[in-house]
């Protein structure tokens, strides 16, 4: 499969199909593509994986013997339609005498008050008591922890495994993409006198014409790059700065050469008399 460049016209084009297409194709696009849909593969594999451990746990926790409320309350629904059927939600409830609870409490600041919280006077001591409401659910059970610590090696494992194939994509993918820095050289440490690039090609033919007995031109490209990144940005500014004062005094006069010192001195002077006049003008009417 090979990609299209764009406005192909003289051959027909198809879309990349989503679960045919190789891995290696989708690299047309870069490294970084190919290693995005090759994760988020991977991690369909390890979750879907995780979720099939806890089954047992799912079935358990959407029967009767864990809630008796909720299997009368969801009978006659299709069973996928509400997908907390299957977690740790409980439906029965009763109202109890909370012994240690009192009105001061922070759990009466809460928008849950009126569902699990509640008072009633005691028919025998006169007195008030806060009730609260609880589950009436089983708690944690061995055999439901396990497969719960079973899934957490599981993802552990499956995340450690997913780290090392990505890393041998990696190497793959790069392997297979051919690009300009795969037959670069870097010099860091140069002399600093050195900043001749025919200079540099000489040395670099004449080095691999002794490695490789070939005496013909072997760089295709020499480049020098200088530690001027603060001259080129003031530069950069500078030619802001210039194009914005053209743009100002273009009101008054046209300048052909902004790096004529002395044409662009009297047209700033000139600007600023306009703009002074302007302003006193101004100020007459006003008054």
């Amino acid at each position: 499969m090979t990609k299209a460049p764009p406005g192909e016209k003289k051959y027909k084009t198809r879309l990349y199909n989503p679960l045919t297409t190789p891995l290696h194709s989708l690299s047309d696009w870069g490294i970084g593509v190919g290693m995005y849909f090759s994760t988020l593969a991977s991690m369909i594999v390890v979750f879907a994986l995780a979720g099939l451990l806890n089954v047992k746990n799912m079935l358990y926790y959407a029967s009767k013997e864990y809630d008796r409320d909720r299997f009368e309350e969801e009978r006659g629904e299709f069973p996928l339609m509400n997908p907390l059927k299957y977690s740790t939600v409980c439906m029965t409830r009763e109202w109890v005498v909370c012994v240690d609870c009192h009105e001061s409490n922070s759990y009466w600041n809460n928008i849950f008050v009126d569902s699990y919280y509640g008072t009633a006077v005691n028919p025998i001591t006169g007195k008030t008591q806060i009730l609260i409401n609880r589950t009436t659910c089983a708690g944690a059970q061995i055999e439901q922890g396990i497969w719960n610590i079973v899934t957490l090696l599981f993802l552990i494992v499956g995340i450690s495994l997913f780290v090392s194939y990505q890393n041998q994509v990696e190497v793959r993918l790069d392997e297979g993409k051919t690009s300009a820095s795969d037959y670069s050289i870097l010099i860091s440490n140069p002399p600093d006198d050195a900043v001749d690039p025919e200079e540099w090609r000489e040395f670099f033919d004449g080095l691999l014409g002794e490695l490789t007995g070939e005496k013909q031109q072997q760089v295709t490209l020499c480049t020098i790059a200088l530690n001027n990144h603060r001259l080129l940005k003031n530069l950069v500014q500078r030619r802001k700065d210039l194009k914005l004062l053209k743009t100002l005094l273009s009101e008054t006069c046209e300048l052909s050469d902004m790096n004529d010192g002395a044409a662009v001195d009297a047209a700033v002077t000139l600007y600023m008399e306009q703009k002074k006049r302007t302003r006193c003008e101004s100020q007459r009417w006003t008054t």
